[in-house]
């Protein structure tokens, strides 16, 4: 069962603190500038199980993609709205992730099904759950699947991806508990339902060999010839490792980069399990940190979850981070120090604080870097 077995006791206290957890019912909606924005509402419990009710779809399949997308957490709509050229950008919106970019509007079609306001779905945590319910009940029908089992092909139109469909039936197979910002705590039993597989590329389609292959599409990147060891040095030589945070789940980030709509995709992406996709080859440049300069001499790590939640930073994503971060130090003799691998934040390009042309903040505070950067060094070691 998928748990609150999570990297730092006091970060989380610190994340409980910041969201209101004392406020009977607030729901923590993100921070600007500072501030905290909450609203007040029913549980969130109790939130799924009215949308359950209302448009007949099992409340196990709601909370499973809830926790899959966000751990219950309600992201402002700042987080990942759509921005072209954007490794973050992908325009999805709330705990159940409906979707509005020039490729797909699954949050329009939501609107029309509910009458509810794009605004409301975009900055309502009742009313995007609702949404979400609504169109997923819309793409199976009048008839219902009998069993959970029999919702799977919706949950991948949802998404526009199988990969999504698998994690979320890994998360009901599995099952779910967690206490969230709000101090509400709740809990998915394990359902017996069947995974999806999803087929990849055969591992030899990657340069590193714990990694599977999801390519991006062309149009996101650019096809080069950069140096590939630290032997075969070229102008576009690679000396810098970027760790971002993709405010997202790991399928979306990786469908995003498959999108052109896009123009923007990362090297490699991380999932809070330790599982790990290449989208880009490494001699190729990916568009990750807004910074031309950057992206011609880096590879981009992309790392599922948000930045402003400590949840998201498992034990197994530190590890299975760091070890990339370490084979690549010793692929292409980068220092493990901080001039050499660094926050999204450290980008040049923003003329405000931040980094890269859209002033990107990731991978945030709850990040652990003397953690990540000890687990570095002792893979480093061991390679």
């Amino acid at each position: 069962m998928y748990s609150e077995d999570r990297f730092t006791t006091m970060n989380r206290r610190d994340f409980l603190r910041l969201g209101g957890a004392g406020l009977a019912g607030a729901t923590l909606l993100g921070t600007a500038g500072g501030r905290v924005l909450a609203q007040t509402e029913s549980s969130l419990e109790a939130q799924f199980e009215t949308a359950a009710r209302k448009y007949k779809v099992p409340v196990e399949l709601l909370l499973a993609m809830g926790y899959y997308n966000t751990l219950w957490e309600m992201p402002p709509p700042s987080a990942s709205a759509y921005r072209k050229g954007d490794p973050e950008g992908r325009g999805d919106y709330g705990i159940m992730q409906l979707t509005q970019n020039p490729s797909r509007n699954t949050l329009g079609e939501a609107a029309k099904l509910t009458g509810l306001s794009e605004a409301q779905l975009k900055n309502d945590r009742s009313a995007n759950i609702e949404g979400s319910a609504a169109f997923l009940s819309d793409l199976v029908g009048k008839t219902k699947p009998k069993s959970l089992e029999g919702w799977q092909e919706a949950l991948t139109q949802y998404a526009d991806t199988d990969l999504y469909a698998s994690q979320v039936y890994g998360v009901l197979k599995g099952g779910a508990s967690l206490t969230i910002s709000t101090g509400e705590r709740l809990k998915l039993s394990p359902q017996d339902v069947e995974v999806l597989q999803v087929y990849t590329a055969q591992s030899g389609a990657t340069n590193y060999p714990r990694a599977v292959w999801y390519p991006a599409a062309s149009c996101n990147y650019t096809n080069s010839n950069r140096a590939v060891s630290y032997n075969s040095y070229n102008s576009y030589n690679i000396d810098t490792i970027v760790i971002h945070v993709a405010e997202g789940p790991y399928s979306s980030t990786i469908s995003w980069f498959e999108n052109c709509a896009a123009q923007a995709s990362a090297h490699y992406v991380v999932s809070s399990e330790g599982g790990m996709a290449q989208c880009v080859r490494e001699e190729d440049i990916a568009w990750h940190a807004g910074w031309w300069y950057t992206n011609t001499h880096s590879i981009g790590i992309e790392h599922a979850g948000y930045i402003n939640n400590p949840d998201s930073f498992t034990r197994s994503m530190y590890h299975a981070s760091a070890r990339l971060s370490a084979w690549f130090c010793k692929m292409y003799e980068i220092p493990i120090d901080r001039k050499h691998i660094i926050g999204h934040s450290q980008v040049p390009g923003c003329p405000g604080s931040g980094g890269g042309v859209n002033c990107h903040t990731d991978p945030g505070p709850y990040w652990n870097w003397d953690k990540y950067m000890l687990l570095i060094d002792y893979y480093w070691n061991r390679l």
